[in-house]
């Protein structure tokens, strides 16, 4: 097998990947192996679905989406997806459970229309449309940059800084805003409840 590896924030490598994704869109059937491609670019809960490189749709061909996702008990559980967590403590926490599941569903071949060919970032945006109505969740415009800023390691916090401060002018962006945590509990309303319990 041949794996190509790319971090969702960009940069020389990503173009690199996204030449041999051409490269082996444009061989004749045979030359190579099925190519599977994630193109979130990195991993997360699986509550939302953030947004997708488009190095996979510059071809302008059809694809087939492939939902992969590890479902876990809320209450009693361990998150298995690998999301912000020390790697050490990760897999010891996968060990303490009696078993952990993957779920592999492959949905139908998308074919791009005439614009979706021409415009690979709207062919992204409704792949992962399509993706999300079939998980039941919404998409996010969020990216491993903005990731990185929730992640344990300082250099890994300071990373994404820096890479979203270089798409935004120089200037850092705000923290996003999140409403509901991975379960859809509110926390605007708790924290809301909160200060009005202080209040009175």
């Amino acid at each position: 097998s041949d794996v190509s590896s790319a971090s969702g924030g960009g940069g020389s490598n990503a173009k690199t990947t996204t030449e041999k994704i051409l490269e082996r869109a444009h061989s004749p059937p045979g030359t190579w192996p099925p190519l599977a491609i994630c193109p979130e670019g990195t991993t997360h809960t699986g509550h939302v679905m953030i947004r997708f490189a488009t190095g996979a749709f510059r071809a302008g061909l059809p694809i087939q989406p492939v939902i992969v996702s590890s479902p876990f008990s809320s209450r009693f559980g361990y998150d298995p997806s690998f999301s912000c967590a020390n790697i050490v403590m990760h897999i010891i926490c996968l060990m303490t459970q009696p078993m952990n599941h993957l779920h592999v569903k492959h949905l139908a071949v998308y074919v791009p229309n005439d614009a979706e060919k021409k415009d690979p970032t709207l062919y992204a945006n409704n792949v992962r449309r399509k993706m999300a109505q079939e998980l039941g969740v919404e998409c996010y415009d969020l990216t491993w940059n903005e990731k990185l800023r929730f992640e344990r390691a300082e250099k890994a916090r300071e990373l994404g800084n820096q890479r979203l401060a270089a798409k935004n002018g120089g200037v850092v962006p705000p923290m996003p805003i999140f409403t509901e945590d991975a379960f859809g509990n509110p926390l605007v309303e708790k924290v809301e409840s909160g200060s009005k319990k202080k209040n009175d």
